[in-house]
Parts: structure tokens; C-alpha cells; sequence
């Protein structure tokens, strides 16, 4: 059993790590990138809130982020298997991240810590894509976010990131291209529980559309963000309820 004074020491350490991990990133992208935030008064001064927002590039946590600037910690939620080795793994624990794996008992694990964090005032990023994806218009979102924002009863902040996907490519970071990141006001995505059934995969599609819609795409197409922006045929269907796995 941890005793108040150990759990609090691990914070202390957790808040460090992140925030030399937090400094690090933004000397580098700041060399490298232009960064736009739009929409940062939709995030509140204090208490909990979910930041959630499309995925297009593993970096894209930091720029979730990067409106809060290296002092308000965010604990996300992450795949394990997008870390490869034993020390990225390491990392993401000493920050206070969630590792996810494909067990129902992983992700009812992580749901209960990221519980906890809420429920003391803390803050959770996710990306309810669950991978990345070089579409615009991001792909079909996991229930899990919903299912947090439900059981904590806490609103969920969304984030639109433009320009991230082709960040892997040196070429491209040599432009200095403009990273966008658009917040949104706050949704209360708990309130929408009773009416759509308590089907989560139904809320979390109500979340997409306002991500979206902060993109502004409203083209009857999809375009693709890779090097070769092809457009791609663009579907909107509505979501099929699935078991869920993972956040």
C-alpha cells in the first residue's frame, strides 16, 4: 500500500520528467516548426478536463499539450505498442502516461487510473482514433472516451492538429510547415448518455463531429495528408457499436 507521503513523491517526479520532456520538445519543434493555437480560452484555469483530439503523428501528444504550457501536467493514454523498446516505456510511466494493450483487464486498468487522475483534479489526454491515421477527416472514434467523460463526469476539450502526419519526413521539417492547433469549446459528453442509449461509440461520434467541424472540412471529399496528397474517397458512415479494447 502507498502511503500519502510515497504517492506524493511520485507526483513531485512525474510533474519533473514532464516537464523537462515538455521543454525539450518545444525547443525542438519550435526550430523546426511554426506553431498556430487557436481557441485557447475554451481551457479552463482549473479543475479536470479530457483534452481529445485526431491523430496523425506520434508527436502528437506534445501538441495536445502545448496549449498548457509545462506546468499542467496531462496523463495520457498510450498504445503499447506504439513503444517499441523498454526504455520508451519507461518514459511514458515517469511522465504519468497509461500504457494500453489489447486485454480487457489492460484497459479496465487504465480506465481506473485515469479515474483517479479526474477525480483529483487532474487533466487526460486521448486520441479516441486509437492509431494514427493520414486522413483529414479522422477515422471512426473509440467508445472509451466517452466511457471516461461518463463514469468521471468530466468534459471533454476538442482538438483539431493540422499538419503533424508528414512530421517523420525530414524534408518536410526543413520547410518549417505550420503546425494548427484549433481547441474547441468544452463538450459535455456525459449528457449525451441517456438519449443515444448509453451507446459509447455513438456519444464518441458526437466528439468526432465537433473535431471536424474545428477543421473545417466540409468537402465532399477526404483528402489524404501524406507526401503525395491524393485525394481519397470520402465516408461518412455512422458508427456500428464493437467491443472495446482500448481507448
Amino acid at each position: 500500500m502507498i502511503n500519502r507521503l510515497e504517492l506524493k513523491l511520485v507526483k513531485i517526479s512525474q510533474s519533473v520528467f514532464y516537464f523537462c520532456v515538455w521543454m525539450i520538445k518545444f525547443i525542438i519543434f519550435s526550430l523546426f516548426c511554426n506553431i498556430k493555437l487557436e481557441g485557447q480560452r475554451y481551457i479552463p484555469k482549473k479543475g479536470r478536463f479530457i483534452l481529445a483530439a485526431n491523430h496523425q503523428n506520434f508527436c502528437d501528444g506534445f501538441f495536445l499539450a502545448y496549449a498548457l504550457g509545462p506546468f499542467k501536467k496531462v496523463s495520457f493514454v498510450i498504445a503499447k505498442r506504439a513503444l517499441k523498446s523498454k526504455s520508451m516505456r519507461l518514459l511514458a510511466r515517469l511522465i504519468g502516461s497509461g500504457l494500453l494493450g489489447n486485454s480487457l483487464e489492460d484497459y479496465q486498468r487504465v480506465l481506473k487510473n485515469l479515474n483517479k487522475v479526474l477525480s483529483h483534479g487532474g487533466r487526460v489526454g486521448i486520441f479516441p482514433e486509437g492509431d494514427i491515421s493520414p486522413r483529414a477527416i479522422p477515422k471512426k472514434f473509440k467508445g472509451g472516451v466517452a466511457k471516461l467523460s461518463i463514469d468521471s463526469r468530466t468534459k471533454v476539450i476538442p482538438v483539431f492538429l493540422g499538419g503533424t502526419y508528414n512530421l517523420r519526413y525530414l524534408k518536410y521539417l526543413l520547410t518549417r510547415p505550420t503546425i494548427t492547433i484549433k481547441i474547441g469549446k468544452p463538450v459535455e459528453l456525459y449528457n449525451y448518455a441517456s438519449e443515444n442509449g448509453n451507446n459509447l461509440d455513438q456519444i464518441a461520434s458526437i466528439l468526432r463531429e465537433k473535431i471536424i467541424e474545428l477543421g473545417t472540412v466540409g468537402k465532399a471529399e477526404d483528402l489524404d495528408v501524406s507526401t503525395n496528397f491524393n485525394p481519397v474517397p470520402f465516408s461518412y458512415s455512422s458508427p456500428v457499436k464493437e467491443p472495446i479494447v482500448e481507448a
